[in-house]
This record gives C-alpha cells, sequence and structure tokens, in this order.
C-alpha cells in the first residue's frame, strides 16, 4: 500500500492511499518519517493509521457536541455510540476528555442542580431522580447535592405554584390533598409540603390564573 499523497493543516494531516482511502490524523499521532508521499506501508503501519483516523474522527465529533453545552460521560457516549463508533474508541475518548478536564460529571451535576433552582419550580428529589437518569453516579449526586444545599426551596415560588393549583380545583372534593400530591410529584420534601400547605390553609385570597 503506497501512499500519494499528504496535506498538512493545522491540527491534523490528511493522508491519500492508493487505495483510495483518505485519512485524516493528528499530527503526532505517526512517526514522521513514515510519512511521506510515495512511502510503501506494511499491513501494521496501515492498520496504526487506519486506528489513529478513527480516534481522530471520533475525537473531533465528541469536541463538536460537547462544544454545543455541558455533557456527562453517558450523554457522549450514547452520542458516539449512533455515530457509529465502537466501545474501545469511545472508551479511550472518554478516557481522555476526562483526564484533560472535558468531561466532569461531578461539575456537570454541579450546574445541573443550580440550573435548574433558578430556572424551575421542583424539588431535589425530581433533580436527582434527573441526574441519574443522565448516568451520573449516585454517590456524585450526593455529593452534587450537599454541595449545593444552600440552594433551599424558594418556599414563595413554591407558594405562589401552590396557589394557582388550588385555584383550578379548590370547588373539588380533598382539594389541599390533592395540591399536596402535587407538590410530592414536583419532588418536594414532606417537609416543604407541610409548610406550604399550612401556609394555603391561613390565607384565603388565592390569586387568579
Amino acid at each position: 500500500m503506497v501512499i500519494m499523497d499528504i496535506e498538512y493543516s493545522d491540527c491534523y494531516i490528511t493522508i491519500t492511499l492508493d487505495s483510495g482511502e483518505h485519512l485524516k490524523i493528528d499530527t503526532v499521532s505517526v512517526p514522521q518519517g513514515l510519512l511521506r508521499k510515495g512511502a510503501e506501508i506494511d499491513i501494521d503501519a496501515y492498520e496504526h493509521i487506519k486506528e489513529e483516523s478513527k480516534l481522530f474522527e471520533c475525537k473531533q465529533k465528541a469536541l463538536y457536541y460537547i462544544g454545543l453545552r455541558n455533557r456527562s460521560e453517558h450523554d457522549i457516549t450514547k452520542y458516539l455510540i449512533k455515530k457509529g463508533f465502537d466501545k474501545n474508541t469511545i472508551h479511550r475518548i472518554v478516557k481522555l476528555f476526562t483526564e484533560k478536564g472535558l468531561i466532569d460529571d461531578y461539575h456537570y451535576a454541579l450546574n445541573y442542580i443550580r440550573s435548574t433552582h433558578e430556572h424551575k419550580v421542583v424539588g431535589n428529589r425530581i433533580i436527582e431522580k434527573k441526574l441519574f437518569e443522565r448516568g451520573i453516579h449516585k454517590s456524585l449526586i450526593k455529593k452534587a447535592m450537599k454541595a449545593t444545599q444552600d440552594n433551599k426551596p424558594d418556599i414563595e415560588r413554591i407558594y405562589q405554584m401552590a396557589q394557582k393549583k388550588y385555584n383550578r380545583i379548590k370547588g373539588k372534593d380533598h382539594a389541599k390533598e390533592k395540591v399536596g400530591l402535587f407538590l410530592q410529584q414536583r419532588g418536594f420534601t414532606w417537609d416543604t409540603i407541610k409548610e406550604v400547605l399550612n401556609r394555603l390553609g391561613d390565607n384565603n385570597n388565592f390569586i387568579d390564573d
């Protein structure tokens, strides 16, 4: 097998073989002495270049994906599987990105918790469930929740949401109990639910939708 052409860019090399293949690799992936136009390569060298090309493509796909927004290891792995990469290649890229700090599930969890508290009215149980569904390990979820424990539930926002719910169903049987179930489904603890329900019971001036 013969190298027909070599094109250099800032971060990769494109090798064209006499088979018609175009393989892109990192500039540091193959010894420079091997890379010259007209050089003949054996099967071992070809397999090495092929493997490095696959790693380069996988890395570029992963960089693009995490460039859109913060991702968990689970997110990236799932994305790369869909793109057709094998498990060994994905494992090597995930390991590389983790070592470089490009994948950090703990900080992913921290950011998710803070963003959710800021933009949504949901309890910690829902947040924990969502993080677990995103493949974050339970120990990291627990650590992140503890680190953000100052982000206590905004009782006023929860109360306003409960008021609206109560307003829609207050003519029905067991209205307050249904509001309590609604808040439970939103992931709030019983202490928070009890505080809100007690406040509803003391306030008859319910807001309109």
